[in-house]
């Protein structure tokens, strides 16, 4: 199974999108394992507990669906904190180093994405992961372009686009 660390934005719009009456992040954790940092998940399903997004969110944590993980480790801290990031965004980056076999920091912040491959890590955007889980197969095609097509209005055009084009070469070598 793919094991992801979350930041809160895309936490939020997979929790927040339905396809097909079903919240995006229920597809997602049908063939991954998402992992969050205490910040990420106070800012997602405590602060936002009075929005939908926020009870999908704290349901799945209560659940033991998205994993909560304590920073135990600050390693990456002092090259982090120059940066300017959010709390959410820093300890997602530093959370990264100390949970094992992580694929890939999923992020839809650019800064966080480019400190996370300044550092090594691996970053995708959430269509990134979408793409990543129809090539393992824990997505169909269709549901994946469902997905994209619903998250759609969270992204510009091109990545959206180019996720699609993505979805095509994996239809095409399957």
């Amino acid at each position: 199974m793919l094991t992801v660390v979350f930041d809160a934005g895309p936490l939020i719009t997979a929790c927040k999108i339905e396809v097909q009456g079903k919240p995006v992040v229920d597809y997602l954790l049908s063939g991954s394992c998402i992992v969050v940092a205490p910040s990420v998940e106070q800012e997602v399903a405590v602060l936002g507990a009075r929005y939908p997004d926020g009870v999908v969110a704290g349901e799945r944590v209560a659940e033991g669906l998205i994993r909560v993980v304590p920073i135990a480790s600050r390693k990456w801290a002092r090259h982090v904190a120059n940066y300017n990031l959010g709390k959410g965004e820093k300890d997602s980056i530093i959370l990264c180093d100390q949970v094992e076999d992580v694929e890939a920091l999923v992020t839809d912040d650019y800064l966080a994405f480019v400190v996370a491959i300044r550092l090594g890590l691996k970053a995708w955007m959430l269509p990134d992961l979408v793409v990543q889980m129809t090539e393992r197969k824990s997505l169909t095609v269709a549901v994946a372009e469902s997905i994209l097509s619903s998250i759609s209005s969270r992204y510009r055009v091109g990545v959206i686009e180019h996720s699609l084009e993505r979805l095509k070469e994996v239809k095409e070598n399957a």
